[in-house]
């Protein structure tokens, strides 16, 4: 935990490489939407943000302008390049990998889950369904750019502390990137199963901490729950209550390794009837109590 403070003061002093961050501070002091430009390379970006390891916060998309950036999501090695893009939503792990001497030019926009749970109304769920079959997309130069003038509105609007006009501006891109005018992922069309899958695994990113119960996300999708149970193990591999019981053990460890939150409270935050039902499901995935866990960080 001391090796991550180091990091966040090196974060705070020197911001060379770096330039437009700009953000409206959101709950639990992670910000709430973020836009940010790096022109650097990627070892040095890496030096001042990435730690070996670590579970991603925030929704995080990635625009390559110039060179290339690599990157370990989840144990699968990525190349993103020039007029590429990637996505990356809460949660997933990322670690360094051993190559980061290349040059990179990156806009970034970042965006808390309480943010974007207020654009998801009208929010096209065949973006962040494709993420978890493919969040790594190719956008021609000029499609690019006109994202690019997406963000520098979006940027204007940040500053201004104009949520509710961020929040619009926000949903129109994403239906922009979407649409078939873009063809993200032409390559790889998805499946009936993907397309549930995809849905399931963003109804599990936003609520596995209020709905445990596999009954619920079936409801949802006006689906029966073995329908969906087969078709999220026949696409991931994984039963459907093993994706809710990850991400539920992902949020857990990140609060305990980044807070001082009783576990008591970390249990209440997590959807747990109690402390006890939270240290049973805790040890059963990993072996130790809540408590040895974080005493071992």
């Amino acid at each position: 935990m001391a090796e991550t403070q180091n990091i966040s003061d090196q974060i705070i002093t020197d911001y060379s490489g770096f330039k437009n961050m700009t953000f409206i501070p959101g709950e639990n002091s992670v910000e709430d939407i973020s836009v940010m430009e790096i022109n650097t390379t990627q070892g040095r970006f890496a030096q001042y943000i990435i730690p070996e390891q670590y579970f991603v916060p925030t929704y995080c998309m990635q625009f390559i302008l110039k060179g290339e950036m690599r990157v370990i999501v989840n144990n699968q090695p990525y190349t993103i390049k020039a007029n590429e893009g990637f996505l990356i939503t809460p949660d997933f792990l990322v670690k360094k990998p051993d190559d980061m001497d290349n040059f990179v030019e990156v806009r970034v926009l970042s965006l808390s889950r309480k943010f974007l749970e207020e654009v998801n109304p009208q929010f096209p769920l065949t973006l962040i369904s494709h993420i978890y079959v493919c969040p790594h997309w190719q956008m021609s130069a000029q499609k690019l750019q006109r994202t690019m003038r997406y963000l520098d509105l979006l940027q204007e609007l940040i500053e201004d502390k104009d949520r509710t006009a961020a929040i619009h501006l926000v949903r129109s891109l994403f239906h922009y990137l979407a649409g078939e005018n873009l063809e993200m992922w032409n390559d790889k069309p998805m499946s009936r199963n993907e397309e549930i899958t995809g849905r399931f695994m963003h109804l599990v990113d936003l609520y596995c901490d209020k709905h445990h119960n596999l009954d619920w996300y079936a409801e949802q999708l006006c689906l029966t729950t073995r329908y969906v149970a087969n078709t999220v193990k026949e696409t991931l591999g994984m039963t459907a209550s093993e994706c809710i019981e990850h991400a539920l053990m992902q949020r857990a460890k990140i609060k305990l390794s980044t807070t001082n939150l009783p576990i008591q409270e970390i249990a209440d935050q997590l959807g747990f009837q109690n402390q006890s039902h939270f240290g049973t499901f805790f040890k059963r995935h990993t072996g130790s109590s809540p408590a040895a866990f974080r005493k071992k960080l």
